[in-house]
């Protein structure tokens, strides 16, 4: 079972952007390389023992150096994957020697992760403090992918190319920034998903589209930003309060123009694809650079969760709270849905609004029935007082 490390994410977003150390490394023999880096180690033990801190200048032991200390995941994917990191390297040489003319545009890390059939992915904070948090796409790119773990990255979206791993089965978003416009509708294209982490990040309720993927059967949501004063405060209110009108911030500072802006008919056909709600990722279905168009402009979108209609994102819209009592084994779980129009948003509430109502007298009956049976065990065991006693 082949699995994607981050200290191997992390290798091969370096080699990306220092091809001279790409270059360099390849012109390394392995054995050589592993030698070098060894006994750099050696030397820099030996001058610690010895109480002298300095080490020869010389232009091996520099570089060795280099990749010691600032390459931290060199040195462990040397230790840990020397078999899968070796095979990849003998594979770009001997291409190289034999011509193979490369694919434009395909990075390393894209070479890298086609070379092999990761199924795994643990990709835990891979993203330093401060840096812009940006999952590349190439890592969709691994279809047979079951799990994914991008935990601790300070993430504040999910590229929709999410929805290409049609074989996950977990999905770790734990300790990020999503809010409920940061996961995309897209993740219903997983169809096997059955276990979504979204622990401490900042949705105040979880995305309504949720609710349509009958496989899940574990979602945790604690710790999330004011998750019980934003969006409790719903429930024991009618269609009116639930269902609010929004303005995105840009639109309310637009100023009104005559002008009409024809969109390309490319652009009109995707529109159309994406609001038909088929999963445009599936294999054969549209050519690659249309699904690479769509994907790229999935996030100009707000998808209505009642007729999967595809608006722009900076048009108004309504949001709407629903409340599953219960889901998943919890007592009640709220949610928030979009919707593009008065009458998608009240299709969306007024069901659930009366589901959740018939949810909630099934629990009372059942507590009424559980304090009766209480009490009849109560009355049905023998008195212990005085007279029972003579």
């Amino acid at each position: 079972m082949e699995i994607f490390h981050c200290y191997e994410f992390l290798l091969m977003k370096k080699f990306q952007e220092d091809s001279l150390l790409w270059d360099e490394l390849k012109a390394e023999t392995w054995v050589n390389l592993k030698t070098f880096l060894g006994a750099f180690q050696d030397r820099i033990l030996k001058s610690k023992v010895e109480g002298n801190d300095s080490v020869e200048s010389d232009t091996d032991v520099s570089r060795y150096k280099k990749i010691s200390a600032d390459l931290w995941f060199l040195a462990v994917t040397l230790e840990k994957s020397p078999h899968r990191l070796l095979a990849f390297l003998n594979s770009e040489l001997r291409q190289e020697s034999e011509n193979v003319v490369q694919i434009p545009g395909q990075t390393v890390l894209a070479r890298y992760l086609s070379h092999y059939n990761f199924v795994e992915m643990h990709l835990d904070s891979i993203f330093k403090y401060g840096e812009t948090a940006t999952l590349p796409k190439e890592l969709f790119r691994c279809r047979n992918v079951r799990v994914l773990s991008l935990k601790y990255n300070n993430l504040e979206w999910i590229p929709p190319d999410v929805g290409r791993l049609s074989c996950l089965e977990r999905l770790s978003l734990t300790n990020n920034r999503l809010q409920n416009k940061s996961i995309p509708h897209t993740l219903t294209f997983c169809r096997r998903l059955k276990e979504l982490y979204l622990d401490n990040n900042l949705l105040d309720a979880l995305p309504g589209f949720l609710l349509g993927m009958p496989q899940l059967n574990t979602v945790h949501r604690h710790g999330n930003h004011n998750y019980f004063k934003a969006t409790f405060m719903w429930y024991h209110t009618d269609v009116n309060d639930r269902v609010l009108h929004v303005f995105d911030e840009v639109q309310k500072r637009r100023k009104p123009t005559n002008g009409y802006n024809a969109e390309s008919l490319l652009f009109l056909a995707a529109t159309a694809l994406i609001s038909s709600n088929i999963n445009f990722f599936e294999p054969g279905l549209l050519p690659n650079t249309l699904q690479e168009y769509m994907a790229d402009i999935y996030p100009r979108f707000s998808i209505c969760d009642h007729c999967h209609a595809a608006v722009a994102y900076s048009s108004s819209g309504y949001r709407v709270f629903t409340f599953k009592n219960p889901y998943l084994g919890n007592t009640c779980v709220p949610f928030q849905h979009w919707a593009c129009s008065r009458d998608c948003a009240e299709a969306i509430e007024i069901p659930a609004h009366q589901e959740q109502m018939r949810a909630a007298e099934r629990m009372d009956e059942e507590y009424d029935h559980y304090i009766q049976e209480i009490q009849n065990e109560d009355m049905s065991v023998p008195s212990r007082g005085i007279c029972s006693l003579l």
